[in-house]
């Protein structure tokens, strides 16, 4: 996909266009993509045509997407690609309006693994800089050059979107802590080595976290089996610990402030759907233009009948409004000091209609491309029917649409801060 159609580019003018230091790592995204990322998924695809479902006997993703996600991982670390958002000398520094053009062009070529080039869920994330200098100096190499992954372990059988009433805990023990619980739905737990264990201190009261970097190999970790999603990627799963016991030096931040924390890991999972569903959506209505002026019914394209057309329109109205909605949020975003950690109730407005937007406005453009494609929708080869699933997936993590909301109608009752 190039991102024409018939010829013309399918991109509208933006009111916020990247910085020069983002423009530049935007030329090398593209360049990587076509010079690495494209190789390698190629390679793959040659020996697996279709990866729509491809797991392991056990449930986790096939070894061979694995490895491309490995090795995809790498390739961008050694670029100085992998991590645009962390400030250097982790990452590149960028804005948020410049980190959704690099999403944007990376996902607008599908889901076919160019996309795990970007730090995501089981990535980098602003929550390493308060990692204490052991942690980072032992696990932090491995872990920016994309050779490990680490995962968000918050949520519970019994606390999803009201995590701070989580009761996996941990007590003082005369080296460390000694932390019980159970996680689940959570991304990377079948292969992931480390995970960000949120608790809460024995005695501690809700809302009262504290989190801790556990390596998954700890005695008393137990990865429990694949619990399959929507997505059927085989990347979600549970952990149970029992008297698992971590050094000092494990603690993240600082004793009892890690809501906080959490609230910075969820935020930028929500402010990253900006440039993902933009690229995503822009693929799905690319495919459904292509589709609509190949495809020949009753004498003429398709994309002449009316309620063809319809669709057509009604997702590139879609598409244009999440973009450019994304793009004002993010600039605000930027200009607000919300990378500084200060996050105003006007911030948390913008972050959950941000997400909202995107979520539901992406299912309703995949959605009609596999409507206009008919029953060739359907088939894995195109792509569509597997970023629908994501699409779906999209309205529960990181804050369902009903919390989303509930949030914005929340700032909107407080009136400092604006509309």
């Amino acid at each position: 996909m190039d991102g024409r159609v018939n010829g013309k580019p399918l991109e509208p003018a933006v009111g916020h266009p990247p910085s020069e230091h983002g423009a530049r790592s935007l030329a090398h995204v593209r360049k990587f993509l076509a010079a690495s990322a494209a190789p390698l998924v190629e390679a793959l695809e040659r020996d697996c045509p279709d990866t729509a479902f491809a797991v392991e006997a056990d449930g986790r993703l096939a070894k061979p997407l694995y490895n491309l996600k490995l090795a995809m991982q790498q390739a961008s670390a050694a670029a100085g690609l992998y991590c645009p958002h962390l400030d250097p000398p982790d990452g590149l520094g960028l804005s948020l309006v410049d980190c959704m053009y690099l999403q944007e062009e990376v996902f607008r070529h599908g889901l076919r693994g160019q996309q795990w080039m970007l730090a995501w869920t089981e990535g980098p994330s602003p929550l390493v800089a308060y990692w204490s200098p052991e942690a980072r100096d032992r696990h932090l190499p491995d872990f920016l050059a994309g050779r490990t992954n680490v995962c968000f372990a918050l949520t519970e059988p019994e606390a999803g979107s009201d995590f701070p009433s989580l009761t996996t805990s941990a007590r003082p023990d005369t080296d460390g802590w000694i932390i019980s619980g159970e996680k689940h739905l959570i991304t990377g737990a079948p292969q992931a080595e480390l995970a960000q264990v949120f608790v809460r201190l024995e005695g501690a009261g809700r809302g009262e976290l504290t989190a801790f970097l556990v390596p998954l190999e700890t005695d008393g970790v137990e990865r429990g089996p694949v619990q399959q999603t929507i997505m059927a990627d085989g990347q979600t799963g549970s952990l149970l610990f029992t008297d698992v016991r971590v050094p000092h030096s494990a603690l993240i931040g600082t004793e009892g402030g890690a809501q906080q924390l959490a609230f910075a890991w969820i935020n930028w999972a929500r402010t990253r759907r900006a440039g993902m569903c933009s690229g995503l959506a822009s693929f799905a209505l690319q495919q459904a233009l292509n589709f609509a002026h190949e495809r020949r019914a009753f004498g003429r394209s398709i994309a002449e009948l009316g309620t063809v057309a319809t669709m057509l329109s009604d997702s590139y109205m879609d598409w244009i409004a999440m973009r450019s909605l994304s793009l004002e949020l993010l600039a605000r975003l930027d200009r607000s000091g919300y990378r500084g950690g200060t996050v105003s109730a006007a911030d948390r407005r913008d972050i959950s209609v941000l997400k909202t937007w995107n979520d539901e406005a992406l299912f309703r453009v995949v959605d009609r491309a596999m409507q206009v494609h008919g029953g060739r929708g359907l088939l894995s080869e195109t792509g569509l029917e597997k970023i629908l699933r994501v699409a779906r997936n999209l309205r529960v993590p990181a804050g369902t649409t009903e919390i989303q909301r509930a949030m914005i109608a929340e700032s909107l009752g407080q009136k400092s801060t604006g509309v």
